[in-house]
Parts: structure tokens; C-alpha cells; sequence
């Protein structure tokens, strides 16, 4: 852990937290509304994620550094997946998704074929024959 990462988690928490406090005085005021009674609950929730996000990077961030250090084990990082993910399915099924249409080169070229004089026959109204 580097101390700059905390010193702007610490720093963003503490933002988050008077931004909270600053909506929770305004809702208080006359003027508030239950829209600043929203952003005062809000605001401390972007401090937790902050935090839930910090987390996430620093053990992403160790997995990397562990990586780097077993360079020697080619299969490492699979064995890391296996002991977190187990036997769990890890891909989404053939059969879950739709099958992709296939167009034959042909068919293809006929239906983005453009066509002469289509859009002056969709615009004329009934009645504006020039005769």
C-alpha cells in the first residue's frame, strides 16, 4: 500500500461525507426539498464504494504482483481461477444466445442494392401528379 492511495481514499471519503452534511444543512434549511434529503443518503454511499473500489484494485493489484513472482509455473494463473472459481461455470452456453443469421454473399448485395428513384416515389403525395 502506497500512503498517496490512502491519503486520497481518506480524502475522497472525507469529501463524500461533508458533501452528504452539506445536502442534510440544505434539506434542513427552508429551502430544502426530499431531493436534498436523497443526496445527503447518496453521498455517503459514493464514500463506500470508493472504498469497496480501493479494495478490488489492491487485490487485483497483489494476484499481478503474485503473478509476476511464480513466472516459473506456466499454469499459475489458471490454478489461482480454479481454487477461486472452482467448478463453477465460467462461460455462457451455446444454446443460451441467439444463433447469429448468416447471408449468403448474393443475398446480401440484394438487399443493400440501392434503388433508383425509390425515394421520389415514397415522398409523392396523391394529387401531385405533373401533368
Amino acid at each position: 500500500m502506497r500512503a498517496s492511495h490512502l491519503v486520497f481514499l481518506a480524502l475522497a471519503v472525507v469529501a463524500t461525507l461533508a458533501l452528504a452534511w452539506w445536502q442534510w444543512t440544505r434539506f434542513r434549511a427552508g429551502s430544502g426539498t426530499f431531493q436534498n434529503l436523497g443526496y445527503a443518503f447518496q453521498w455517503p454511499l459514493f464514500g463506500l464504494f470508493f472504498i469497496f473500489a480501493y479494495r478490488k484494485y489492491m487485490q487485483y493489484e497483489n494476484e499481478m504482483i503474485a503473478a509476476e513472482n511464480n513466472t516459473d509455473d506456466p499454469d499459475f494463473l489458471y490454478e489461482a481461477d480454479a481454487r477461486q472459481y472452482g467448478d463453477r461455470a465460467t462461460r455462457i452456453d451455446e444454446d443460451f444466445l441467439p444463433e447469429r443469421p448468416t447471408l449468403d454473399v448474393d443475398t446480401y448485395n440484394e438487399l443493400n442494392t440501392p434503388r433508383r428513384g425509390r425515394r421520389e416515389a415514397d415522398t409523392e403525395q396523391p394529387g401531385d401528379s405533373n401533368q
